[in-house]
C-alpha cells in the first residue's frame, strides 16, 4: 500500500510540491455558537472531539468551539489545569490526567462525566438536588455545589488512579456520598473562592505543579500540550480500522521515530538545545502517542502486509537509531541527515523541512482517520506539535543570523501564523511571506 502523501524531500529544497496548501487552519478564528467549556479548573490546550471525531478549536480560558453542531458525547483529554486562572500556561498549573465528557449541554466537567451514566445522574439529582441544567451546563467556577462535588470525585480519582470518571460505578459514588455532602456544606459556608478551595485540594493531594523548568521546556518546544493523551487513547471507543488506517499508524510511528533519531543525530554533529529538547521531549512523546494506538489495536507494524502476530514492544525497541520498518522513511532519513550533518544552519533548516512535511502528512492522515476519535485526537495533537516545532526552528535560525528563518528555504517552507498556528503563548515572531 502506498501512502497518499508522497514524501519528496531532497537536498533541492525547492522540490516540495506536496506541501502546497498544508496550513489548513486559516479559519480557526471564525466565530461559532457551538461552544463547550472544559473545566476542572479551566483546562487549557486539551484535545476536544465529538462523537464523530470533529475537533474543537481552543478559544481561551477553557472554552472550545466547534465549527458545526457537535454530536454528543464530547470528549476532552489532556491539557493543563489553569490553577491561577490567568488564561495561560504558567508555573504552578498542573497537568490534566482525566478524560472529561459532556453528554449534552455546554460543559465537560467531572460531574458531567460521571452523569453520563443515567443511574448516577438520577442519584446526583436525588441526593444533592441537582438539575439536568446544572449537570450539563454548570462549571465549578460558577456553581459552588458543582465545585464541591467535582472536587470530591476528583480527589477519589487521583487517590485511586482513575483516569476516566465516566467509568465510576454507582456503588463507588455511594461510598463517597457522605464526603460529597460534607464538602458541599463546607464550600457553601466558606468565604474563600472556589479557585482558592481548588488550590487547597491540589496541595492536599500533593499533585506535582508545573515548574519554571517545565514551563521553559514547553515554551521552547511546544511539548506538554497534551498530557494524558496516551491514557486517553485507551479510554476512547475502539474502532474497526481500515487497511489505510493501519498503514497510516505504521508509517506515522516510523515518521515520529525518524524525527527523533534525526534530531539527535544532527545534535551530535551540531549541538543545539532546540534539536535536543524537541527530540528528547516532544518527539519521544509523539512516538509514544502513536505507539499507544498501535498497542491498542494490537498491530505488528513491522509486517505491513497483514499486521499479524500483534504488537511487540520488544520488536520496536530492537530498531536502532536510524533504522525503520518502512523503507521510504529510511531513505528520507538518509537524505535529510546528509544535508543536516553539514552545519548547524543545515540542521536547523532540516528541522523546518521535517515539520512542514509532517503537517502535510498529518493533514492527509486526519482525512484517513475519518470518524475514529482516538486517531483524530492523536493526529491533531501531533499536528499542533509540528506547528510549534516549526516556530522553534524558525526562531533558532533567526538567532543564528538567518534573518528570514525557515522562510530562507523558499516559499514552500515559509509559513504564517495563520497557516501554522502556535498552540500556546510565548511563541512570538512567527514568520511571514
Amino acid at each position: 500500500m502506498k501512502r497518499k502523501s508522497t514524501i519528496g524531500l531532497t537536498l533541492a529544497v525547492a522540490a516540495a510540491s506536496i506541501l502546497a496548501g498544508c496550513g489548513g487552519s486559516s479559519d480557526t478564528t471564525s466565530a461559532t455558537t457551538y461552544d463547550i467549556t472544559v473545566e476542572r479548573g479551566p483546562v487549557l490546550h486539551a484535545v476536544v472531539v465529538d462523537n464523530v471525531g470533529q475537533k474543537a478549536t481552543e478559544s481561551g480560558r477553557g472554552r472550545y468551539s466547534f465549527a458545526s453542531a457537535p454530536q454528543f458525547p464530547v470528549y476532552a483529554a489532556g491539557g493543563v489545569i489553569d490553577i491561577d486562572r490567568d488564561g495561560a500556561l504558567s508555573v504552578g498549573d498542573i497537568n490534566n490526567t482525566l478524560l472529561l465528557l459532556a453528554q449534552d449541554g455546554e460543559a465537560a466537567t467531572v460531574v458531567s462525566s460521571v452523569a453520563t451514566q443515567s443511574g448516577i445522574r438520577d442519584w446526583l439529582k436525588e441526593q444533592f438536588g441537582l438539575s439536568d441544567e446544572q449537570i450539563d451546563d454548570a462549571t465549578p467556577g460558577n456553581d459552588r455545589t458543582i465545585a464541591a462535588i467535582s472536587d470530591e470525585i476528583y480527589a477519589y480519582c487521583i487517590e485511586n488512579n482513575v483516569t476516566d470518571p465516566s467509568r465510576l460505578t454507582l456503588r463507588q459514588m455511594e461510598m463517597i456520598q457522605n464526603a460529597i455532602a460534607a464538602r458541599i456544606q463546607a464550600y457553601l459556608d466558606s468565604n474563600d473562592t472556589t479557585e482558592v478551595l481548588e488550590e487547597q485540594l491540589v496541595d492536599s493531594l500533593r499533585i506535582p505543579r508545573i515548574s519554571d523548568e517545565d514551563l521553559a521546556l514547553m515554551q521552547s518546544t511546544g511539548s506538554g500540550m497534551g498530557g494524558g493523551i496516551v491514557d486517553a487513547v485507551a479510554l476512547l471507543p475502539e474502532n474497526n480500522l481500515t487497511e489505510a488506517q493501519k498503514y497510516t499508524l505504521a508509517y506515522m510511528w516510523n515518521e515520529e521515530k525518524m524525527a527523533k533519531d534525526l534530531y539527535l543525530a544532527m545534535n551530535e554533529t551540531s549541538p543545539h538545545q532546540t534539536l535536543y529538547k524537541i527530540a528528547t521531549k516532544a518527539e519521544t512523546q509523539h512516538e509514544a502517542a502513536v505507539e499507544a494506538l498501535v498497542k491498542k489495536y494490537d498491530l505488528n507494524i513491522t509486517n505491513l502486509e497483514s499486521y499479524e502476530t500483534g504488537y511487540s514492544e520488544e520488536e520496536l525497541r530492537a530498531l536502532a537509531s536510524g533504522q525503520f520498518s518502512v523503507p521510504e522513511v529510511k531513505a528520507l532519513y538518509d537524505t535529510l541527515y546528509e544535508k543536516g550533518s553539514q552545519s548547524l544552519q543545515d540542521a536547523l533548516e532540516v528541522g523546518c523541512m521535517v515539520e512542514v512535511t509532517d503537517v502535510a502528512d498529518l493533514d492527509a492522515d486526519l482525512e484517513t482517520a475519518a470518524d475514529a476519535m482516538d486517531l483524530v485526537m492523536v493526529f491533531s495533537n501531533l499536528r499542533n506539535g509540528s506547528y510549534n516545532h516549526y516556530w522553534a526552528f524558525d526562531r533558532a535560525l533567526k538567532a543564528l543570523g538567518v534573518e528570514e528563518g525557515c522562510c530562507s528555504l523558499g516559499e514552500e517552507y515559509c509559513k504564517t501564523a495563520e497557516e501554522f498556528p502556535a498552540h500556546q503563548g510565548g511563541m512570538g515572531h512567527m514568520g511571514h511571506h
